[in-house]
Formats: structure tokens, sequence, C-alpha cells
């Protein structure tokens, strides 16, 4: 009788605990759960805007926190030195940096191996000298295919230092100036396939007055599907035609 009395008793303490137990083991549960939702669900996206600054630049950054966008600029040299107050704030945003050169005539730049390192290194100085800041990040003119052959590149990212980024969706802003919908619509499905095919969309668009007219409908969208818009480093793997991660 006795037995069956600690068993009962033990049975009982057993069925009373259980509960207790469980809201703490779901709610773990479902916080991982939501967790992992979250990390799957992010969606990073690189903006990247050449040959600026420009006398459209402050609106084109206007424009960005309006949407709490963030994205990297690759400058000219010249334009830097030209428009030295949006040089300035595309610093003090927090946007990306990167160098487009000086010239942006491929006769020049392609030159000679060591005429694009120059490039890369006057505009630095003019970064520099305008902002206090450098960087190592580049795109070279018409982007690097088939120009930045490999004793090229081994100059520029060897001995320079440097990182080579091209892109994976040409919004064709520079071809398409007035035909905006165009732009969105292209851009947009380009965007869409690199996405799932599993790669983080590198986009290139250019500051100019006619881009101003489609990023805001481009901004609008990818933000309600939920991209997150970050900016280029050194720390990010380069994206570039030739498959150099250097």
């Amino acid at each position: 009788m006795l037995h069956i009395r600690k068993t009962f008793i033990t049975a009982l303490a057993i069925l009373l605990i259980i509960p207790l137990l469980l809201p703490q083991s779901a709610s773990a549960a479902s916080s991982a759960s939501k967790h992992a939702g979250n990390k799957a669900s992010s969606k990073i996206i690189y903006l990247t805007f050449d040959d600026g600054p420009t006398a459209h630049t402050g609106q084109l950054l206007d424009i960005l926190d309006q949407y709490n966008a963030k994205a990297t600029f690759f400058m000219l040299g010249p334009q830097m030195e030209k428009f030295q107050k949006a040089t300035k704030r595309i610093v003090a945003d927090g946007h990306g940096l990167g160098l487009h050169g000086v010239t942006h005539v491929s006769g020049k730049f392609y030159k000679s191996a060591y005429s694009g390192l120059k490039e890369m290194q006057q505009a630095n100085e003019s970064l520099n000298k305008v902002a206090g800041v450098k960087t190592s990040l580049v795109r070279t003119p018409y982007g690097s295919k088939p120009y930045l052959k490999p004793a090229y590149r081994n100059v520029l990212l060897g001995q320079g230092g440097f990182h080579l980024w091209d892109w994976n969706v040409d919004s064709e802003d520079w071809k398409y100036k007035k035909d905006h919908q165009k732009v969105y619509n292209s851009v947009m499905k380009q965007i869409h396939n690199v996405q799932k095919s599993g790669t983080t969309p590198v986009v290139l668009m250019h500051d100019q007055e006619a881009t101003l007219k489609v990023l805001p409908q481009v901004l609008k969208t990818l933000k309600a599907e939920g991209y997150q818009f970050e900016v280029l480093t050194k720390k990010v793997q380069p994206v570039n035609f030739w498959n150099d991660k250097r």
C-alpha cells in the first residue's frame, strides 16, 4: 500500500511539473524559428552609382535618405574636386566609397598596365584632399572586361592593393535616359533573376539627372519587397567580370 502511495505521489509531481516546462520550451522554439525565419528572409542589395559627384548628387542623396537607403559611389577625381560639398556629404552620410579613375577615357585609362593604377591613385588623392579619407574599392571605366587584362589587374590589384568591382545588374539608366519605365522594368527583372540564383544583386546606376526620375520607384519597390541596402567595403568579396577575388 505504501509503495502504491509513493508511486502515485511521484506520478502526480511529474504531471504538475510538465505544464511548467512546456510554455518555456514552446517559447524558445518559437523564438528560434522566428530568428531563423528573419535570417532566411533578409535580402541584401548593393546599389552603386558611377561618374559623380555631379550637380544632381544632393538630390540623389535626399532620395536615398527618404528611403533610409545606403549606396556606394564610384567617383571620378575631377568631379570630387569640383563638387566638394557633395563629396563630403557622401562620406558624412555613411555611403560606400569607390574610385572610378580620372579621365573616363578608355584610350587613356587602359593605355598601359600602369596608367589605370596612376588614375586610381590620383583619384584617391582627390578624395583624401576633399574629405580626408581614402578607399581601396575601384570600378574601371566601362567595366573591367575586356580591357583590364591579367597584367593590368596584377598591377592594379596586386601592386596597388585595390579591390575590383563590376556589377551583375545593369540598370541601363545611361542608355534610356528618357524611358524611365523601361529602366524600372529592366532593373527589377534583373534583380529578381539574380536574387533567385542565390546571388546578391550589385546594381549599376549613374549619378545623373535621369536616374533621379526612376530611383524613387525602384527604392519603394525594393523596400516593400524586404531588401536591405548595404554598402560595399573591402571586407565584402568583390564581384567582377574576371571573378578575381583579390
